[in-house]
């Protein structure tokens, strides 16, 4: 996109294959490319003078009736490029090694290689170019040199086609290889999250800032909002753009331009990722396995090194957890301690250079992107570390480990895994039925959490029940929202209530009012309330069938009205008092005394009035009449008109 943005109407999406261009310095790459496709990727005034290339330059390669997009991403040979050249070099599908036939294999040649091993490259081909200025012996001797070099690669078997960009000579069969190539490439899985680390910005008059670069995954329409990571920054996209057409949107695979709505160009670069909002979290940790190449120099804990990533180079220190050192031709599990903050996924490839001279010395996968700081040596981590280098099975499982106290459904897992949600809602299902997760009803989608974890926290809320009851045995029970606010370190709110409502459920736990207590738990006071409460009761007691006003008790017992409240709610709750009414309270054993009587009475005479009442149990008409409204309250009797009989 380096010009006005089209409006001509959409072609057909092909899958795009992206093939990296990668050798030394005037080694004929961009020469080569351009005449294979008619286009010089050198577009900058700056690389046109000097001959090389600068940016990375993205050139398709159109052939009727074929059924993938070629896209070249032709990159810098020069050695203070290197850079420039692992940006494009992440995502591409396939390599076209270019060597130059009176040259051979120089310096870049070997260090780009290396770049396309790390990454995981496993398809391409070898273009000898400049066979015009080589005789055929020559020739011979360059293909047995690049065949050595290649030995034992994913080139070792790899078409070798002595090339001309002068005379033409080798570019019809060039362009079969390449076409055959673009078959056999096998596309990478898309997650469905839109994914798209950004290797060009530039601005286009009368449109603004437009950002560029290959989608890993998802895909993206006008219209949509996405966010520029690790900065945070929302954008809308105001236009898409394929091969320099307008389109309606534009998915996994494709070279694809964005154009954004109010976004200054000065907040966007290259190494940034556009994604869709919340699917990344910024880091400064990422545990990694790393190999070295074997000529590299061992590497040490807290070495400074260049990590490129996406298209972002970042410093960073390495710490090596399971090894002193790390030696040519080893691989070890690594964390990164960055200086300054990236995105990334597991199984996402990245390359690390020496900070100063600037080298390539190895390269691997990212594993978990958001890590807690490790202790070196620590079995238990470097065990969680290794599940993400297992099956898709062993990774989910890790997901769900590491959120330990945080619940998650399996869409939340696929997102941090970077994998398609039904993929990981197969394999949480099998978690289940193992064991090995455990089920939390949510409002919405179900969420899940570790057996382990589940325990854990099974343990831990009954134990504070138990300190709870143990510090306050004048309680019932504990309160749910006390509970809740001691747990709420340990586990989300779905979680705890789902565990609350299992130890219930089981009666490990009862139910006590707007508390849980053990079965059989009940409320003891401490000696001085116990003595209160007992001076209390001995009044109630004492009182028989007429017992005082609340306030009067106060004023006789000479006692504080909450200290007077306190024993009276203990009496109340454990069932020595009973509240008739809400101004006449009786001792259990008076109202018990009463209430034999009049069933004894309704027995032989079958009603009763308030006055037959007042006369049978030799009280006044007000308590006659809440001793019998409350024995309707307990449906011991009922009432009939004006009398009362037997329920």
């Amino acid at each position: 996109m380096t010009g006005p943005i089209s409006i001509s109407d959409s072609m057909p999406d092909k899958q795009h294959v992206i093939i990296g261009t990668a050798g030394h310095i005037d080694h004929g790459k961009s020469s080569l490319v351009k005449a294979l496709t008619g286009t010089d990727p050198d577009s900058l005034p700056e690389e046109k003078a000097r001959g090389l290339t600068i940016e990375l330059g993205f050139v398709f390669l159109d052939i009727p009736d074929y059924e993938r997009q070629i896209v070249f991403i032709d990159v810098p040979g020069h050695e203070k490029l290197i850079k420039t050249m692992v940006a494009g070099a992440s995502h591409i599908n396939a390599a076209m090694l270019v060597i130059a036939a009176d040259e051979g294999v120089a310096v870049q040649t070997r260090e780009h290689f290396d770049i396309l091993r790390l990454l995981g490259i496993k398809r391409g081909l070898i273009a000898l170019t400049k066979s015009d200025l080589v005789d055929p012996s020559r020739l011979d001797e360059v293909e047995r040199e690049v065949r050595n070099f290649v030995m034992g690669t994913f080139l070792e078997s790899a078409p070798i086609i002595p090339v001309s960009a002068v005379t033409g000579e080798g570019l019809d069969e060039l362009k079969a290889a390449l076409m055959d190539i673009g078959r056999q490439v096998e596309l990478p899985e898309d997650s469905g999250i839109f994914r798209l680390p950004i290797d060009r910005v530039f601005t286009v008059h009368g449109f603004g800032t437009v950002i560029a670069g290959t989608i890993l995954s998802g895909e993206v329409r006008a219209g949509d909002r996405i966010e520029i990571f690790p900065d945070r920054i929302i954008a809308k996209v105001r236009g898409v753009q394929v091969h320099k057409e307008k389109r309606d949107l534009s998915g996994i695979g494709n070279r694809t331009a964005l154009n954004l709505q109010d976004i200054d160009k000065d907040l966007v670069r290259r190494g940034q990722c556009a994604a869709a909002p919340g699917s990344l979290s910024p880091t400064l940790r990422l545990d990694a396995r790393l190999r070295l190449l074997p000529s590299a120099k061992e590497i040490k804990t807290r070495d400074r090194l260049r990590l490129h990533i996406g298209t972002d180079e970042l410093i960073a220190r390495v710490v090596l957890l399971e090894a002193e050192k790390l030696l040519p031709g080893e691989s070890a599990l690594v964390q990164f301690v960055l200086e300054s903050p990236a995105v990334a996924l597991p199984l996402d490839r990245f390359i690390i250079r020496t900070f100063s001279p600037i080298l390539t010395v190895g390269g691997g996968e990212i594993l978990d992107p958001t890590p807690e700081r490790h202790k070196r040596f620590d079995a238990t981590a470097i065990e969680g570390i290794r599940r993400f280098e297992g099956p898709l099975e062993a990774r989910v499982e890790q997901v769900f480990r590491k959120s330990q106290k945080r619940s998650l459904t399996p869409d939340e897992a696929a997102i941090l895994l970077g994998k398609r949600a039904l993929a990981v809602r197969e394999v949480v299902g099998k978690l289940v039925e193992s064991g090995k997760l455990m089920r939390v009803p949510a409002d919405k989608d179900d969420r899940f959490l570790p057996s382990g974890a589940w325990a854990t926290l099974k343990e831990k809320a009954l134990a504070a029940v138990r300190k709870y009851l143990l510090a306050n045995p004048h309680r019932p029970s504990m309160p749910d929202a006390d509970l809740k606010s001691q747990l709420e370190r340990e586990a989300d709110e779905p979680s705890m209530r789902s565990v609350i409502d299992e130890l219930a459920a089981q009666k490990t736990l009862v139910r006590v009012e707007t508390g849980l207590a053990f079965p059989g738990h009940e409320a003891r006071l401490r000696p001085r309330e116990q003595e209160l409460a007992d001076r209390v009761e001995a009044i109630y007691r004492k009182a028989g069938f007429e017992p005082p006003l609340e306030e009067e008790v106060v004023r006789q017992m000479h006692l504080p009205l909450n200290d007077f409240r306190k024993a009276l709610g203990t009496l109340l709750k454990e069932g020595r008092l009973v509240r008739l009414d809400p101004r006449i309270i009786y001792h259990r054993e008076s109202f018990e005394r009463a209430k034999s009587s009049i069933l004894d009475f309704l027995h032989l005479r079958h009603e009763i009035t308030i006055a037959g009442a007042k006369d049978v149990l030799r009280m006044s008409r007000k308590f006659a009449c809440a001793v019998l409204e409350y024995l309707d309250k307990i449906q011991a009797t009922r009432r009939k008109g004006d009398v009362h009989v037997l329920k």
